[in-house]
């Protein structure tokens, strides 16, 4: 028969000092990934102004003259798809 003298106390403390030693790790893991910063840059758009762009109504038909033509087919899209 072995002589015991720490009666599970060893094994208590050497439990304990896994314990405290990986809470320590998982604290110091922490602190590193608190410390990491992210920075973007932002980009410059130098946009520039031009001038302004008139557009003019075209007017296809004219009022001025008497009609050449007489259109006597419509288009008309079909009402369903087949």
């Amino acid at each position: 028969m072995v002589f015991n003298s720490c009666n599970g106390r060893c094994e208590l403390q050497k439990s304990l000092k896994k314990y405290a030693d990986n809470e320590k790790r998982m604290q110091n893991n922490l602190k590193e990934k608190a410390e990491v910063v992210y920075i973007q840059t932002s980009i410059l758009n130098n946009f520039k102004l031009t001038g302004l762009i008139e557009s003019k109504a075209k007017i296809f038909a004219s009022f001025d003259k008497k009609p050449i033509a007489i259109a006597n087919s419509i288009f008309h899209p079909p009402s369903y798809f087949i």
